[in-house]
């Protein structure tokens, strides 16, 4: 895909929805603490094997999720 048009981060999260055939590594928004974690620790292990593989856009798609995850889950904690 170098050199073609950046795919924004909504794209991404519909290509990989469509790909595995529900959202990984997100949560909704009634998410719980636990849900939370989950999505955190699959976002984790998400990046390391695109790191394996060198792939550094889906590196990108991948620390972009589990910043919006632990964000969602400070704000749950703090509120």
């Amino acid at each position: 895909m170098k050199g073609g048009p950046k795919n924004t981060l909504q794209h991404q999260r519909e290509f990989y929805s469509a790909f595995y055939g529900e959202d990984i590594c997100g949560v909704e928004e009634t998410a719980t603490e636990e849900e939370l974690d989950e999505a955190i620790a699959e976002c984790a292990m998400m990046i390391e094997y695109s790191i394996d593989r060198g792939d550094k856009e889906e590196i990108s798609f991948w620390r972009k999720m589990l910043q919006e995850n632990k964000v969602q889950r400070r704000e749950m904690l703090t509120a």
